[in-house]
């Protein structure tokens, strides 16, 4: 073999070998990519137009709120005790303010007044804003009726009551429809950027019952749909029966409440979440019913909202959680409003199902006094994920099924998992610098690992549970920190197949061990180049030249000059 041949296969081998390096450890970057191909930019000019028509939504739902305040603020600080109901105009928004008078108003008293104006079919449109004044209270009972609050750019009405309480009744099976109206269109409104019709009830009490609402609110909570607010005034509440919201900007909005029992009710396809429970919620119980397809959560409870029963709630297809619940402390530390620095807790979620939920079924941070059992929890990216729950905080006869990353996850802090059955996924169970009690959980079909307790897991145990699955370690305890122990007895892993050279574990290693691939080029290239080096040495006796002479050039011609001519002598 010819010097230039061996360099030729030397280069073949070395590109070879470093394109199989690639196809084993970089399957699992390459594939995403190839799945889920990012999407085209747009063009710079339709960028910046995309980017001002949001920026100048933005700010006019904002001056919008910002006027909603002051004409709500000037109503209350202007009203007129022992009068009549009586009409009051603010830069040029008329307002019905109803006044005390021992009776409740009902809707024909809205037509009466001039607010409200029947339409043919047997709607109900109201065309300017109520305010229920304190001590006040109106009672809209109309099975079948549609009442349309009018919501044009520029001109929309609200429904408010202040320290009062209102009431929305339709029948079974018959309900009372409230939606949003577009004059113009003559239509439900379904654009937010100039504001939207909304119902609001604040330090008082909503009573609902049969009511289908539609397309209702903007931009913030208490202005986002139908909202309960407390304040200095004291709290809301409200009960909320067989009723529906749907397509508004939140389903549902609460904040400073007590004793809000939501029961049969649906929330669907709202832009934010389907319940959102604020700040300082109490005693909040939602009993079997559906919040599905909305833009954020399910349900989501923030900081400072606690003792929250979720009883036979369905949760499915949500952009972010079934069931979001945070009871981290509203300040870490001095604060300008010398907020709490305690922290919330006390949910209870049983039964149910969270289901098909983008990122997860339920995620729960910083909460104690948690417990979440007898719940079906399926199809999820996560199923239940604990973080930073103090004790107690249970998950006990649950069912996790589907392809998820972690079927239950507790990570920080201290969790008791027991009882439950999950299937599929890459990981079942896993502890996470978490003091976690894993005892008699089924795991079937795990493809990465069954139980795994990672870090400084201490005062753990994993105790009689049945593992079965196939992949690189049905009991994963291999990633503790140093010095920790973590008790194991009676688990049976007779139903999994280790196995390192199944596609789910090369799928996952360069992810799983992103560091190998910087080995390999630091080590890979040198010798690489090594053994090419080595290979290309010349032996001793090699000639100094590698090429062989193309052709032979013939030698120098010698001339004969002759012997010297003497004088008078011939050549």
């Amino acid at each position: 073999m010819s010097a230039r041949e061996g360099r030729r296969v030397t280069a073949g081998r070395l590109v070879a070998g470093f394109a199989l390096v690639a196809a084993v450890l970089g399957v699992a970057a390459l594939q995403p990519f190839e799945q889920e191909p990012p999407p085209a930019l747009p063009a710079p000019a339709l960028l910046a137009a995309q980017s001002r028509a949001v920026d100048d939504g933005a700010k006019r739902q904002r001056q919008l709120l910002t006027e909603e305040d002051d004409r709500l603020l000037r109503l209350v600080a202007g009203l007129r005790p022992g009068s009549a109901p009586y009409l009051r105009a603010i830069e040029g928004d008329e307002t019905l303010v109803l006044t005390p008078r021992g009776l409740d108003y009902q809707l024909a008293d809205l037509i009466a007044s001039g607010v409200a104006q029947e339409q043919p079919g047997g709607a109900v449109l109201l065309t300017g804003h109520v305010l229920v004044a304190p001590g006040a209270r109106l009672d809209i009972t109309a099975p079948g009726t549609s009442l349309r609050l009018r919501s044009d750019p520029g001109q929309i009405a609200s429904l408010v009551a202040w320290k009062a309480d209102l009431e929305l009744s339709g029948a079974d099976g018959n309900p009372l429809t409230v939606t949003s109206w577009n004059t113009r269109l003559n239509a439900r409104d379904e654009q937010v950027r100039n504001g939207r019709a909304y119902i609001r009830v604040v330090s008082g009490d909503l009573d609902a019952s049969h009511v289908d609402t539609t397309a209702l609110g903007f931009w913030a909570g208490r202005t986002g749909g139908v909202a309960l607010t407390g304040g200095s005034s004291g709290p809301s509440g409200g009960t909320i029966t067989d009723s529906s919201f749907e397509d508004g900007h939140y389903g549902l909005f609460a904040s400073e409440t007590e004793d809000l029992e939501v029961t049969g009710s649906r929330f669907t396809g709202n832009a934010i979440d389907g319940i959102a429970l604020h700040r300082q919620t109490v005693e909040t119980s939602v009993l079997d019913s559906l919040v599905e397809g909305n833009g954020r959560h399910g349900i989501a409870a923030g900081r400072g909202s606690e003792d929250v029963t979720l009883t036979d709630v369905a949760a499915a297809n949500n952009a972010e959680y079934g069931v979001y619940f945070s009871g981290a402390p509203l300040s870490d530390g001095p604060s300008a409003s010398g907020a709490s620095l305690r922290s919330y807790g006390s949910l209870a979620i049983t039964g149910g199902e969270l289901r098909g939920n983008r990122k997860g079924g339920v995620r729960v941070v910083g909460a104690s006094d948690v417990t979440i059992v007898g719940t079906e929890v399926a199809d999820n990216r996560d199923g239940i994920v604990l973080v930073d729950t103090a004790a107690p905080a249970t998950v006990a006869g649950t069912t996790v099924s589907g392809d998820h990353r972690f079927g239950i996850s507790a990570t920080g802090g201290a969790a008791t998992i027991t009882g439950n059955e999950v299937t599929g996924g890459e990981t079942a169970i896993r502890v996470r610098g978490a003091s976690g009690t894993v005892t008699g959980n089924t795991v079937e079909g795990a493809t990465n690992h069954g139980i795994s307790v990672v870090g400084p897991a201490v005062a753990s145990s994993v105790v009689d549970n049945s593992i079965g699955g196939r992949g690189p370690s049905g009991l994963d305890l291999h990633r503790l920190s140093p010095g920790v122990v973590v008790e194991q007895i009676g688990n049976d892993l007779e139903g999994w197949t280790r196995d390192r050279d199944n596609w789910v574990y090369w799928s996952t290693f360069v992810p799983n061990h992103p560091m190998l691939v910087l080995w390999v080029v630091i080590l890979g290239v040198p010798l690489a180049l090594a053994l090419r080096a080595r290979r290309n040495r010349p032996s001793v006796g090699t000639p100094p030249y590698q090429d062989a002479i193309r052709r032979e050039r013939t030698a120098a011609r010698r001339v004969d000059l002759g012997r010297p001519i003497t004088s008078g002598g011939h050549a």
